[in-house]
């Protein structure tokens, strides 16, 4: 089992990937896209799940951003 602190420090190097593989110039266009798109779905007001369902409102948001950063975490970045 990992420790919580372990998981907090994974998910935010995911984090930082993910960012590295939007701002990249070897990445294309069409991820940099979908990218920025739910990156504008999960930060909207308008949802497919309102934000004021209990538990569910917030889930949608919450999945689809570990969705869109495992995804980029699977694209490599020049170093």
């Amino acid at each position: 089992m990992m420790q919580p602190l372990v998981l907090l420090a994974r998910a935010w190097e995911m984090i930082k990937h993910t960012k590295d593989v939007f701002l990249s110039p070897a990445t294309p266009v069409p991820v940099k896209i979908v990218l920025a798109l739910g990156l504008l779905y999960t930060l909207s007001p308008y949802d497919l799940i309102p934000e004021w369902v209990p538990v569910f409102g917030v889930m949608d948001d919450l999945a689809l951003a570990a969705l869109l950063i495992a995804w980029a975490n699977k694209f490599k970045t020049p170093k």
